[in-house]
C-alpha cells in the first residue's frame, strides 16, 4: 500500500499517491516534489510548480491569485477525464487540515478487494484487477 503523505501533495493540488506512475512501474514515482527522470513528461515541465516555487509557496491556495488560470485549466480537465476536482482538494485542504484530507483519501482510494491503492487516473487496482467508482465508496 502506497503512503499518503503532505509531501505526496503537489502544488496543484493533485495528490500524487494515486497517480498512475506509482502503480505502473516497479520503482514508484516520487511525486512532483522530487527530482525523477522517470516522472511523466508532464510533471516534469509542469509550469505551475515552477510557478509555486518561484514564488515561494507549497500549495498554489496559499497565493493572492489563487485560483489562477493555470490552475482552473488543469482542474477543468482533471473533472471532465478523471472526475477529480484539484480546487475541491484544496478546498477539503482548508476547511479540515491535510491530515483530514490525507485520510480520507487514502480511505477512498483503498480497494475493497484486496486493500491496495486505487489508481485515480482509471479507477483501477494494479494489485487485484478490480475498476471501481471511488466516489461511491464513501
Amino acid at each position: 500500500m502506497i503512503d499518503f503523505t503532505e509531501d505526496m501533495v503537489a502544488p496543484c493540488g493533485m495528490n500524487c499517491s494515486y497517480c498512475y506512475a506509482h502503480h505502473k512501474h516497479k520503482v514508484p514515482c516520487p511525486g512532483c516534489r522530487n527530482m525523477n527522470k522517470d516522472k511523466p513528461k508532464s510533471c516534469r515541465n509542469c509550469k505551475i510548480k515552477e510557478c509555486a516555487e518561484y514564488k515561494n509557496y507549497n500549495h498554489c491556495f496559499e497565493c493572492t491569485d489563487y485560483p489562477c488560470t493555470l490552475i482552473k485549466r488543469l482542474d477543468k480537465s482533471y473533472r471532465t477525464r478523471y472526475d477529480e476536482s484539484l480546487i475541491n482538494n484544496f478546498q477539503v485542504i482548508k476547511e479540515k487540515g491535510m491530515d483530514y484530507y490525507l485520510n480520507f483519501e487514502k480511505k477512498r482510494f483503498q480497494c475493497p478487494g484486496c486493500g491496495s491503492t486505487l489508481n485515480m487516473h482509471d479507477k483501477k487496482c494494479y494489485e487485484c484487477g478490480n475498476v471501481i467508482d471511488v466516489n461511491k465508496l464513501e
